[in-house]
Formats: C-alpha cells, structure tokens, sequence
C-alpha cells in the first residue's frame, strides 16, 4: 500500500484550515500552514463609506473568498440589486451567495466550474468581456495592497475604478509545533504536497520553510498551484514539480494520484 504524502495547505482564513480538516478526513497528514494573516480593514471608515455607495456603482469586483467574508462584516444593509458583483472564481461566487445578503437579486458574473484551477482576475476578466455588462462606475473590494491588473484592464477600458482594502494581510511566521512537524516529516523521508493559493505567498513560504531547514526537501515535493502565474512563480522559486489543481479536496487528491500515476 503506497503512504499517502502529507499535504501542507497555504491558503490563509477559515478556508484554509477547513480544507486541511477536510484533506485529514481522507486519510492524508495535513498542515495548516498560511502564508498571510487576514485581519480587518486598515481604514474601517473608508471601506463603510464605499459600500454605504453600493448603487452608484454599475459592478462590485470580490478578489477572494476573504474580500467577501470581510464586506459582509461591514455590510450596513441588502445588496442593492442595480449593482452587478464579480467574483475572480466559483470558491469566491460560492462565498457571495453564502455571506452577501440580497447577493442572489443582483448579477453575478463570475469564471465557469469547469476551469476552476485557472480562476482569478484575467478569468473573470473574459468573462466580464462576454457578458453584455460595460460598467462605467466598478467598485473593487480588495486586501490592502492587492493585485491591481484588473482595476488597470477596467480602467483602460473606459471604467473609473475605486479600490477599496475591505481587510488587510500580514506575513505570519510559522510557529514551533509547524515547524517541528516539517522536520518530521523531512526527516521521515516523506515528499510533501503543498497547496499554494497566491503569488505573492510563494516567497513568504519558502522563507518559513528554510527556517525549519526543510526547502531542498519541499522543493523536490510537488507544488499544487490554482493559478497557472502561481505554477510559474513557483517554478521561478525552484518548484521542479508543479501542477495546477483548484483549492478543493477532491481537486488536490485527483492532482496527488495523477502524479503518482505519472511517475
């Protein structure tokens, strides 16, 4: 019987922790290990402003799962109907049906199931562009700091972009027990799976994993991407195994046995 690889889970928030449980319930060793910390809106004022204008805009951009999670919690009243919502992804329209009220009386436009892995803003970019929709006011609710090439295509498009931090993120370093486990399973001989939900977390997590004196070990594991710019910048970092595989336990464990098969 073939030891089933242990899989560490980057993606930060409730999502994240919920999928290692997930992982852990089909039998594999599971290590909630998130790059970011989420935390609430550096500017709270602001970010209620913007939404207490919801109906001045034609479309309200979620990033994330996170952006929704957040601007439910600032949420002052329904989800005007006039207002379209965009989700980079069906995780995050999942979020927007769960957590938005009123969401279900507005437009969704959001990338299709079927190439989940591939989801974020340039999916959600092409699908905006095969919708009837041409919003010339565009709310984009966002982390502070976030990736702006969509508010940039929006714009260059003729729309007036406002970008608002409706919760922020923070490097989180791994703790003692993370580690402690890493080193187990290095010094086990066990090659790793590991989850990675953004780009921007790539360099945090290598960072934690030299740390625990682990990267050669991680680097010849296999990396799991959800994007296909997240499979590249992990490639860049000196990933030699890396495939696409959306942030869901059934995709991972497809993407575990199809390398397993492969080799």
């Amino acid at each position: 019987m073939t030891l089933l690889p242990p899989v560490i889970v980057t993606r930060p928030d409730a999502g994240g922790r919920m999928l290692a449980d997930e992982l852990a319930a089909r039998g594999f060793e599971s290590l909630w290990l998130p790059a970011f910390e989420i935390g609430p809106a550096p500017d709270e004022r602001a970010a209620r402003d913007a939404l207490a204008r919801l109906a001045e805009f034609d479309l309200a951009v979620f990033v994330s799962p996170a952006a929704v999670r957040a601007t439910a919690a600032l949420l002052a009243g329904a989800w005007p109907a006039r207002t379209a919502i965009g989700a980079v992804g069906a995780a995050t329209a999942r979020a927007v049906a769960q957590s938005i009220p009123g969401a279900l009386s507005a437009a969704v436009i959001a990338p299709g199931d079927a190439d989940e892995a591939d989801a974020g803003s340039e999916a959600l970019w092409d699908a905006l562009m095969r919708s009837a929709l041409r919003p010339q006011r565009v709310l984009l609710l966002r982390a502070e700091g976030g990736r702006m090439w969509l508010a940039e295509r929006l714009a260059e498009a003729g729309a007036r972009v406002t970008a608002v931090a409706v919760y922020s993120r923070r490097v989180r370093g791994a703790g003692e027990d993370e580690i402690a486990t890493l080193r187990r399973w290095r010094d086990a001989g066990r090659q790793p799976a590991m989850l990675v939900t953004s780009s921007e977390a790539v360099d945090v997590l290598v960072r934690q994993i030299e740390r625990a004196g682990a990267l050669d070990w991680l680097h010849a594991g296999l990396a799991l991407a959800t994007h296909a710019r997240i499979a590249e910048r992990l490639r860049a970092a000196g990933f030699a195994r890396v495939a696409l595989a959306a942030a869901r336990a059934d995709a991972i464990v497809d993407a575990i046995n199809a390398q397993v098969e492969s080799r």
